[in-house]
């Protein structure tokens, strides 16, 4: 009787570990990660514009700046010039032989 009544409370134990892994207000199922929306606000109708976030989907900000010398145009603008031009033409460098791989 004594084994009877220690695995019934070793099994209770274990239900409340388990129970208590989640409390009851939170529902009985999980309900995952909430829908993210692929599309952003600024390519909502598809156009590829290159801005940058500082803007704001200005475009006559941008005129207004690469109007401007460059002595005169802010450094974010120029920094994401410079950054734009490096994704363009991304600077790549040839692998190293392997000598574990490549036994001829």
């Amino acid at each position: 009787m004594a084994t009877l009544n220690t695995i019934l409370f070793v099994f209770m134990i274990l239900g409340a570990f388990v129970k208590a892994q989640r409390p009851f207000y939170a529902g009985l199922s999980p309900i995952g990660y909430p829908a993210v929306e692929t599309d952003l606000l600024s390519n909502r109708f598809g156009e590829d514009e290159e801005a940058p976030i500082e803007v704001r989907g200005d475009g006559n900000l941008i005129n207004r700046l690469n109007s401007l010398p460059i002595e005169n145009q802010p450094f974010w603008y120029l920094n994401w010039k410079a950054y734009e031009a490096l994704r363009k033409r991304p600077q790549t460098f040839q692998q190293r032989p392997n000598n574990f791989i490549d036994r001829n």
